[in-house]
């Protein structure tokens, strides 16, 4: 009994010990093929040819401002990023104002003065076809709009009812106020461009995406530009 006993315990070891190797073996033979792909996809990625450009660029998707370009191979993308400073605060409240404001004994206007806006956009890129003459591709992304507001506030008293319209009258009792607000608005994308060689290193991109944005609308046959160096 005790020799036997004995006899199956060291051949559980020996098939352990085996079944170890053999795991270990495969492992290692796992671990060799993980390496050489990913050798092989990082020396074909060095060995893809990398074109680098600045430039301007102009878009939903895209967003405004300067822009930087790279493609290695048949993949690239686009960064782009723009500040930009638009209205003014001459702004003018008329004496008295119509409207459908259900009988209100108040209610006050805004109007709207200068902004900031901020935008930034990243998008991938993929060439479908690339010659001496230009580049096909494909371009999905997205961009984002920070706008920084001020406003303008002023409070009008209901003066009387014309059977259509409510009369209001401005309160000059009320002095006008001001406050800044800030309005965010992004768009994501996707459609297909062509880059055009104009020559001595500049090359001219003409993009339709479809775009989406924050509010669900979707917003069709709004062309993208830019215009860019490249260095290599």
């Amino acid at each position: 009994m005790y020799a036997c006993k004995t006899e199956k315990y060291w051949s559980e070891q020996a098939n352990a010990l085996n079944y170890m190797k053999t795991h270990k073996v495969e492992t290692m033979n796992r671990l060799k093929i993980t390496a050489i792909l990913a050798i092989l996809m990082i020396s074909t990625m060095l060995m893809a040819e990398t074109s680098r450009g600045l430039g301007l660029h102009f878009g939903t998707v895209s967003a405004n401002g300067f822009s930087y370009r790279q493609f290695s191979g048949k993949h690239g993308f686009q960064a782009t990023i723009g500040a930009i400073t638009l209205g003014s605060d001459d702004v003018y409240f008329y004496n008295s104002t119509y409207g459908n404001y259900g009988g209100a004994s108040q209610i006050t206007l805004i109007e709207d003065g200068h902004r900031a806006n901020v935008n930034i956009g990243l998008n991938y890129l993929y060439a479908l076809a690339d010659n001496p003459s230009g580049r096909f591709y494909l371009l999905g992304g997205a961009s984002y709009l920070l706008s920084r507001i001020k406003q303008f506030e002023q409070d009008y008293s209901f003066q009387s009812n014309s059977g259509y319209d409510d009369n209001y009258t401005i309160l000059n009792s009320h002095p006008q106020r001001t406050k800044w607000t800030n309005k965010g608005t992004y768009y994501i994308g996707a459609g297909l461009g062509f880059e055009l060689n104009l020559g001595r290193n500049f090359r001219w991109a003409i993009e339709m995406p479809v775009s989406l944005n924050q509010d669900g609308d979707i917003m069709m046959y709004i062309p993208q530009t830019g215009l860019y160096y490249y260095f290599d």
